[in-house]
């Protein structure tokens, strides 16, 4: 009996004694990173993220950390891995931290390009928006929904699920931009690989129509010239709905989320300005500037307003990146013709 009380008083003095070290230990690594990234000076951010949000976190962060300027490169996923690989042959080391698609980030990380570093702020954010390993943590989203024109849909017509879409109704009157590769990638991964094909090949018989540009394609769908986009970045819509467009929204499982994850760069010139920028981005400091424009946060606990909280979120399987060229030929053999 005395054995188990000492056993249960110093598994107590443990539980309060261990959050304190380790909270202790994290304010002396934060300190040293500060030191350092004082010598350093500078930070290049690496990004596909729009120019206004990549501004909007290099000047929150240069008003915390006034002693380190930033940098930004911004420009497509694709034309960012490219850079980057480029610089890799060449044996140039520009690039501190590097924020692009799921997919990039895959190959990013197979080929060697970003390290692990796990942030102050990484338990905030839920598996599957964070990678186990620690190479990268998600810096914000994009949830695909299936947007609609209110004034050529009825409300009973909304659609509840993917497989309503087969209906005669919507025949001649869908969109899809031209580059949904990785959704439909990410559809036949979640739906199963056959009941994904099927309904896939059923889908491309309904006569979609194909635009480049899906921010466009929302744009055409708020003009009346469809009546439904079948995928759709949450905020487009939510945003243009607002300003009184008359569009609006639908979320459909399973509710795919497109991750923009962010890294260290491996062998970066300014490697503690790296790391304290990551741990800014994904503070909630940090991540208030995504949600108070609209944007959206894996961050638990922040979303921003109107956002469906009810949905059981389905993040974009990086892996998929693998056999993305398959994926891209099955999709334009079906839709893009």
């Amino acid at each position: 009996m005395l054995k188990t009380l000492i056993l249960h008083f110093f598994v107590l003095l443990l539980s309060l004694i261990l959050p304190k070290a380790y909270a202790a230990e994290g304010d002396n690594q934060q300190q040293r990173f500060i030191e350092d990234a004082k010598k350093e000076g500078k930070m290049v951010f690496y990004t596909s993220v729009e120019t206004e949000f990549a501004r909007a976190l290099t000047s929150g962060f240069e008003a915390k950390y006034p002693f380190i300027k930033t940098d930004i490169f911004r420009s497509t996923h694709e034309k960012v891995l490219s850079r980057m690989n480029v610089e890799r042959k060449t044996g140039t080391y520009t690039a501190d931290t590097v924020s692009v698609g799921e997919f990039e980030t895959y190959h990013l990380q197979k080929m060697g390009f970003t390290t692990p570093y796990k942030s102050t702020s990484a338990s905030a954010y839920p598996e599957g928006f964070k990678d186990p390993n620690s190479y990268w943590t998600d810096l914000y989203d994009n949830l695909i929904v299936t947007a609609y024109n209110t004034t050529r849909v009825k409300r009973d017509e909304i659609p509840k699920r993917y497989e309503d879409l087969l209906y005669p109704r919507w025949k001649g009157r869908m969109v899809l931009d031209q580059n949904e590769d990785r959704w439909f990638a990410n559809m036949l991964y979640f739906m199963g690989e056959k009941k994904g094909t099927e309904f896939m090949q059923a889908l491309a018989k309904q006569e979609v129509a194909i635009r480049g540009g899906r921010s466009m394609v929302t744009q055409l769908l708020g003009a009346g010239e469809y009546d439904l986009q079948i995928v759709a970045y949450w905020y487009r819509p939510y945003l243009m709905k607002k300003k009184g467009a008359p569009v609006d929204w639908v979320a459909m499982e399973p509710a795919i989320v497109a991750t923009h994850p962010i890294s260290v760069v491996h062998r970066a010139p300014h490697p503690n300005a790296a790391k304290l920028f990551i741990d800014f981005v994904l503070s909630e400091e940090g991540q208030k500037i995504f949600v108070q424009r609209g944007r959206e946060s894996a961050r638990t606990g922040l979303k921003p307003e109107g956002y469906p909280s009810h949905l059981k979120l389905a993040p974009s399987r990086m892996q998929l990146a693998e056999k993305l060229a398959e994926y891209t030929r099955r999709y334009e053999s079906l839709f893009v013709k």
